[in-house]
């Protein structure tokens, strides 16, 4: 049976102890200290791997149990800070002492901080499995030390024995003396691409070099090197592939003189694993960041939209502002694209979801680009009539076919040829919610370039926001990040492949679109009154108007302890309440929590600047109450408002 992490939770608030250890849930073994002093006392009695800790706490605040924490227990230990008291401990002081991560009550949800955990035992289970690979090496190298120095006094005898160890090692073996180097393994020949004869005789320093991220050289051909140094280096290999290594090492007696023995494990694949954590990590950020400006700024626009809509109308009367409305108008227009492409990077935008043909959307798509590609830019297709259908937003699916097509034609000024093919497969290696491997089928749809390539160091970073590698005035950098972010939004996944000199390629698996077919509940008759609690005035009168053309009777609330206030008085004559998703949090204080406490069966409606992923619990509720709950995304204008709100009313969907 799989172990469970370790978790203790350090708080003296035993109401906010309870939701923490609700909050995740039974995936973990947890245990709990309401002060500081019992805390140490479980941590010395047993191993932990990670603390949830508060600053401030009977006997001794949490920031000193934390330095006492790293004195003298397990380094890799995960110290998680969960506080309501900023000032105690400024986030770059805690992040100075070696705490993970840092988190505001209040301001955080179960799924939060599930992602915080998660990401910090990932990180610990790679240090720890690194430490594990060094002290493997370190003992790997006493061991051919002791061997080399036994086997150099009686080498006739024992050179068939070595010789096979030596050579069937897993890891790479080399031995240097005066600069120059004298024996190597197959596996060390294999990982740098080279025979034996075209590095015997060469320094070593010629075959690897520091790491990128490293400003030190390495310590390798220094015989006065007393004890064996590890390191992560670069191997330059023959093909000019990037190849990543630990190497270990030391200073030896070979034949009476000084010699340095070393080994190489190659480590590229675990590089990779590392690197696409951390592009995970920052298009979450971004996309969080994104989103938070969007949402404000789809606010604004939702109040402005029916005001010029209705400008435009009455200026068809009046000559004189016709020509301003319609510029207003257009200028609004913009705007809401540009929310919507911002929304669509944060992968909060609504995904007008429907069966796209792929196949058929990449003849359309080439037709519309056929002009702007050229006579110099060949296009070959190979598309596989069995690829099928995905669930996906057909003007999303454009945009990444558009921006990828674009993008190879850039990449090859004097012309070349671009070759799309489709098809279909079955994977595990995309996730499912769980976070657990499952196979599932996917459509894949590769485009492949004959353009000039993309270096190794910028491969890792072409999904970046505002990252390019073309000339400066000729690319945005949004691109390629604004692909990214769609394929993700539809729970897809994006690779790529490309050499300098040799083309790129991009390979897309989209969810392959299954036989059901949505069901739609039966109307139910509208009447009654609403509740409806917005901080923004604009949005309070928008839904007024909206509501009373509906023939609904509207309650405007100001804020969520108003509308509280409001039900708690006349929770018996309230039909529908819908409150802004910005003003709520997933804490059991906000007013939504308190009004499901109140009544359990209450029907709400939660509005956002962006529908939430299919399947996503966006509120730590009971089940039951989850029920009655509906998400809303507030799109611009005046009808799409009315006809949404209908849609959710009648249909109780979103």
């Amino acid at each position: 049976m799989h172990k469970k992490p370790k978790i203790l939770i350090v708080e003296d608030d035993a109401f906010y102890r309870e939701f923490l250890v609700r909050a995740l849930g039974q995936d973990y073994a947890i245990d709990q200290a309401e002060s500081g002093l019992k805390a140490l006392e479980q941590i010395r009695r047993q191993p932990f791997d990670a603390v949830l800790c508060d600053l401030r706490l009977p006997g001794m605040s949490g920031k000193d149990l934390i330095g006492r924490i790293r004195e003298w227990s397990d380094e890799e230990i995960i110290l998680i800070v969960i506080t309501g008291f900023e000032r105690d401990w400024p986030p770059v002081e805690a992040t100075d002492a070696q705490v993970f991560f840092y988190l505001k009550k209040g301001e955080f949800g179960p799924r939060d901080l599930k992602k915080v955990l998660e990401n910090g035992l990932l990180l610990r289970k790679s240090r720890l499995e690194r430490k594990q690979f060094a002290e493997e090496l370190r003992a790997l190298n006493l061991e051919l030390e002791k061997k080399v120095a036994e086997r150099t006094r009686a080498l006739m005898e024992s050179e068939a024995k070595y010789r096979n160890l030596f050579e069937q090692s897993m890891v790479g073996v080399y031995l240097e003396q005066e600069s120059q180097i004298r024996l190597v393994n197959q596996k060390f020949c294999s990982l740098l691409g080279y025979e034996s004869g075209d590095v015997i005789g060469k320094p070593i320093a010629r075959f690897i070099g520091p790491a990128p991220q490293e400003g030190h050289t390495i310590a390798a051909g220094k015989p006065d090197s007393s004890s064996p140094g590890l390191e992560e280096v670069l191997l330059k290999t023959r093909s000019g592939d990037r190849r990543f290594a630990l190497h270990c090492a030391g200073s030896i007696h070979s034949q009476g003189l000084h010699a340095v023995q070393g080994c190489l494990l190659d480590i590229t694949a675990w590089k990779l694993i590392e690197q696409q954590l951390l592009q995970h990590q920052k298009m979450e950020s971004l996309g969080t960041l994104v989103s938070g400006f969007a949402h404000e700024f789809n606010n604004i626009l939702t109040a402005i939209v029916p005001q010029t809509e209705l400008l435009r109308m009455q200026a068809s009367q009046v000559p004189s502002i016709r020509r301003p409305a319609e510029i207003l108008y257009t200028m609004t227009e913009k705007a809401c694209g540009l929310t919507r492409q911002l929304l669509g990077m944060s992968r909060k935008a609504t995904l007008d979801r429907k069966p796209v043909e792929v196949n058929t959307r990449i003849h359309e798509t080439l037709s519309f680009l056929s002009t702007s590609l050229g006579s110099r830019i060949q296009v070959k297709l190979d598309l596989d009539p069995r690829a099928g259908q995905i669930e996906a937003d057909p003007n999303q699916v454009d945009q990444i076919l558009m921006n990828l097509v674009l993008n190879s034609r850039d990449a090859m000024p004097e012309g070349g040829t671009i070759r799309i093919s489709t098809g279909f497969c079955t994977s595990t290696t995309v996730e499912g919610r769980s976070g657990e491997p499952r196979e599932r089928s996917f459509v894949e749809i590769v485009l492949e370039d004959t353009g000039h390539g993309i270096a190794q160091e910028n491969v890792s970073r072409i999904f970046d926001p505002f990252f390019t590698t073309k000339e400066p005035g000729k690319g945005t950098g949004l691109g390629l990040s604004v692909v990214y972010s769609m394929v993700k939004g539809h729970g897809g996944e994006i690779f790529v492949k490309s050499q300098p000199g040799k083309g790129s390629s991009f390979r897309i698996l989209f969810p392959r679109l299954g036989s059901q077919a949505p069901t739609r509940n039966k109307a139910i008759t509208r009447a009654g009154k609403i509740l409806v609690a917005d901080p923004d005035p604009a949005m309070r009168d928008l839904f007024q108007d909206v509501l009373s053309q509906m023939h609904y009777e509207v309650i405007p609330a100001g804020s969520g302890q108003e509308a509280l206030d409001i039900y708690t008085r006349q929770k018996d004559d309230i039909d529908w309440v819908i409150l802004d998703s910005a003003s709520q949090s997933a804490t059991p204080l906000s007013a939504l929590h308190r009004m499901v406490n109140i009544n359990p069966q209450v029907k709400l409606i939660v509005t956002h600047p962006g529908a939430p992923a299919s399947g996503e619990r966006m509120l730590d509720l009971p089940q039951t109450a989850e029920a009655n709950i509906r998400h809303l995304h507030v799109p611009q204008g005046f009808e799409n408002l009315s006809r949404s709100l209908e849609r959710v009313l009648e249909q109780g969907c979103c």
